[in-house]
């Protein structure tokens, strides 16, 4: 099985972007249309289940298993250096996919990534307190519904990716989502980083724990924005990513 994605060739370094629970690759897609990143070859990926991507019954879609099938996507680019940027539960998947590319690995930027038990919030967690069964036949529809009646333009378009993603691997993602959240290890393996690391988060959100929980690393807040900072200001969000990996 191999992953769908959109991969533009440019210069040496690589950027790797990893969407969020029932997201895809069109998480990204702003990145394509911004002068300054054309100095780096980009590559976004849809995890399996999600986007484009194969949606097998028999694959686990925990995290650690998608992480290693987005490292045998970039095996085929062949990349030397290497900027990482996850979003929500893409963090988790992008943690676990940094400690395959070791000095590869030039620097991870955590989009309001996974870290904690409390960054389940109520998606993941309220998903798997429903029977398997439930959920796909019954839950997820009226999840989707109720987004693609929201006032919140990003909520709009979470509901048009979630569309394509698999109810199967929407639930299954979220079970691991919320045992690796919960285990604490997420955090660990983010402050312990040898590369460059930074964490964006929304400015409606700056109340959040965690953010008092990152000693050391650069917090940088993207204004008029929630949890889809990418899509409710891309032009502040990629300005100050722009800014990230070019201090890496």
């Amino acid at each position: 099985m191999e992953l769908a994605h959109r991969y533009r060739k440019g210069g040496n370094k690589l950027i790797i972007f990893i969407h969020g629970l029932g997201c895809s690759k069109d998480s990204f897609g702003y990145a394509w249309g911004k002068a300054d990143f054309e100095k780096y070859s980009l590559l976004a990926v849809d995890l399996a289940g999600h986007g484009d991507s194969p949606r097998p019954r028999d694959f686990s879609y925990r995290m650690e298993d998608q992480a290693e099938m987005c490292m045998s996507l970039l095996n085929g680019f062949g990349h030397d250096i290497i900027h990482l940027v996850a979003h929500s539960m893409g963090g988790a998947v992008g943690l676990l996919l940094a400690g395959k590319l070791g000095g590869r690995l030039a620097s991870f930027t955590s989009v309001e990534g996974n870290l904690t038990g409390d960054d389940c919030g109520l998606v993941s967690r309220k998903t798997i307190s429903y029977p398997l069964g439930e959920f796909e036949k019954i839950k997820f529809e009226r999840f989707i519904e109720a987004n693609e009646t929201s006032e919140d333009q990003s909520l709009r378009l979470w509901a048009e990716m979630l569309r394509k993603c698999s109810p199967f691997a929407f639930y299954k993602s979220a079970e691991s989502l919320v045992e690796w959240s919960d285990s604490g290890k997420l955090l660990d393996l983010f402050l312990n980083l040898d590369s460059g690391k930074a964490y964006i988060y929304g400015d409606r959100n700056r109340k959040m724990h965690i953010l008092g929980m990152l000693q050391g690393v650069k917090k940088i807040s993207v204004a008029d924005s929630g949890h889809f900072v990418m899509t409710d200001n891309p032009d502040d969000f990629y300005k100050k990513l722009f800014c990230i990996l070019e201090e890496s």
